[in-house]
């Protein structure tokens, strides 16, 4: 009968032979059991990935399973964990809203070294600007109120986490006008993306130096891609402008909304399509409460709190507090026992199988 531990190595007997005391296969050494956890540590010196790893034991070493254990360490790496590259998530579309101003997006940016406040209709994209001689709180809920003065309250509002939207008043200001606020986890603006697109936008419509207010208008009066208008979905009516135009159509008409939100669907579905393409996208995987983790922008490791109401988003508890961080900037590390992969003496079964599967 042949013994346990020369059994593993019955399937590959064809491609092995001896040079001298040294079991080869082919011109790689055959590395027994005893010797493997250190030779992992060896292949893995430099912190490359599972590839260039594979691709390094390829040159002089194997044995079964070699290809599956190579992955665990590389995997279960916490000095990689650290330092590997964010990777994007597939793009989160936000539902298209049942009706105009229903759901609003606002940001705040700098334009010739004065400050502006945008809000845009998820709706009908439609956009509002306004200046802001002073960057508080105060000025921004007022710039907010004189829109809101012109639109109605919208049921939702989402903005970024900058100290304006984060303050005690604006919180006051949602409270007393009764909307839900949103906010995007901190260093994420991505989470506000009509908002980020809008100002993309605006700031496309004054970089040829025109008057804005004008160019304010034609991109109000111009058809979207679904063929209607950002005023003609908000206000039902098209805006008169400095082109000639039939009085004719300046009647009020509202589109076909059944249509209008079956090509919105199709629309942002297709846009998602491009992102994830475009960008290599793939699922993050879940993070569990009182799981270690890095932030690798803080530098810093943390333990997970629970979910954030925000999508993708966690509270992390660090030395300095509690903060909330959307998961593209969260590296989940390994508990201590499993951040090194210890080679089992005896035959694994399955693991060696699925070793032989992928082998190297």
């Amino acid at each position: 009968m042949l013994p346990w531990e020369l059994s593993e190595y019955w399937s590959e007997k064809d491609n092995l032979n001896l040079a001298g005391e040294l079991l080869l296969r082919g011109q790689r050494l055959v590395i027994p059991q005893n010797m493997r956890k250190d030779i992992l540590k060896q292949i893995h010196d430099g912190h490359q990935g599972i590839v260039k790893c594979r691709a390094r034991a390829r040159q002089s070493v194997w044995w079964p399973g070699l290809s599956v254990h190579i992955s665990k360490v590389v995997e279960n790496c916490n000095t990689c964990s650290q330092h590997k590259a964010e990777h994007r998530e597939p793009l989160l579309t936000t539902p298209v809203p049942e009706r105009p101003w229903q759901r609003v997006g606002t940001d705040m940016f700098f334009w010739n070294k004065d400050t502006y406040i945008l809000v845009v209709d998820y709706f009908s994209r439609y956009i509002e600007v306004a200046k802001l001689n002073v960057t508080s709180a105060a000025t921004v809920i007022a710039a907010m109120k004189e829109t809101f003065s012109r639109h109605g309250i919208p049921e939702t509002v989402v903005s970024d986490n900058r100290p304006q939207y984060a303050s005690e008043k604006f919180k006051d200001f949602a409270t007393e006008y009764g909307f839900v606020h949103i906010t995007s986890s901190p260093r994420y603006p991505q989470a506000n993306g009509e908002a980020e697109r809008a100002v993309a936008t605006v700031k496309g419509l004054w970089k040829g130096g025109g008057e804005k207010t004008k160019a304010l208008l034609s991109y109000r009066a111009t058809p979207l891609e679904c063929g209607y208008s950002p005023a003609q979905l908000l206000m039902g009516r098209q805006l008169k402008t400095t082109l000639p135009q039939q009085p004719v159509t300046l009647l009020p008409r509202w589109p076909n909304m059944k249509q209008f939100k079956a090509k919105q669907r199709r629309y942002k579905a297709n846009q998602q399509r491009q992102y994830d393409r475009r960008h290599r996208v793939r699922p993050l995987t879940d993070l569990q409460t009182g799981q270690t983790v890095w932030l690798p922008r803080e530098k810093k490791e943390g333990t997970v709190v629970q979910h954030a109401t925000t999508p993708r988003s966690y509270i992390i508890d660090t030395d300095e507090g509690q903060i909330r961080h959307n998961r593209t900037h969260v590296r989940p590390l390994r508990s201590p026992e499993r951040s090194e992969l210890t080679v089992s003496t005896q035959q694994t079964g399955v693991e060696e199988n699925a070793g032989r599967e992928s082998s190297i």
